[in-house]
Formats: C-alpha cells, structure tokens, sequence
C-alpha cells in the first residue's frame, strides 16, 4: 500500500527528473510541511510562479510545524554536536530538522535528495529515502 510521504524541497527542486514524483503528486501522495511550503514559495521567481507553487502546493497534504519539533531540533542539534566533537550540528540546517521531526512524529517517511536527512535519521532512527541514487541528479 503506498502512504503519504514528506517530499523535501530537495525533491521539488528536481522533480522535473524524478518521474515517481509526478506520480505520487497526482495520486495524492506528497506531503509537505509548513516549512517546504515556505522554502518553495520564497524560490518564486514572480507573482506568476508564486500562483502556480501556491496552487501546486494545494494538492499536497500539509503537515504543520508544531512546538515540540523545535525540541526535538535542538535534541538531534545536540547529539550531533555531542557525536562529532565538533560543529557537525551545523551541517544540518533548522528547516531539514523541522521537516524531519514533524515526518517523524506522523510517522511519515521523508523523501529527499540531501544527505542531511540521513544525518538526521542516524540520530532519531527515522524513515528517510533517497528519491533518486546520491549524486545522480543535475
């Protein structure tokens, strides 16, 4: 059975060459958090593009940033932290945690193309994906 899953910006930015997006899209399979809404919207080259993201954005399931996902951000911040020695928390910026913590507390699998999910998902054991083979994409 197929389930909504988050699709990260990292997605969108290259649905163009991943045909399985465009599929779940229809079938009404995306889901995005209140967060991507705001990282698509703020690549609107104009009014016009803006429209059409809003209007895209409308036929996904939203999923909203809720108070303890800025917790459970500053968690997984500090076990990286703790784990690299370093500042390996800023590897990982607040938006991929907020996505990542509001998929995980649906229990919705996130699909990206970025590693800092699966840097994420080492600390909170969660389900991520790759949409398409890392590096494989323009």
């Amino acid at each position: 059975m197929l389930t909504v899953e988050i699709a990260d910006t990292s997605v969108w930015a290259h649905q163009r060459e991943l045909p399985e997006f465009g599929l779940r899209f229809i079938a009404g399979l995306v889901g995005v958090t209140d967060m991507i809404v705001m990282e698509l919207l703020y690549s609107a080259r104009d009014a016009a593009d803006y429209a059409q993201i809003e209007a895209d954005l409308g036929g996904c399931s939203l999923y909203r940033v809720e108070p303890q996902d800025w917790d459970e951000g500053k968690r997984v911040w500090r076990e990286l932290l703790r784990r690299g020695g370093g500042p390996l928390h800023r590897q990982v910026g607040h938006q991929d945690l907020l996505t990542a913590a509001v998929a995980a507390r649906h229990g919705l699998t996130v699909v990206h193309y970025n590693a800092d999910f699966n840097l994420i998902a080492s600390v909170t054991g969660q389900a991520v994906r790759w949409a398409a083979p890392q590096g494989s994409l323009g």
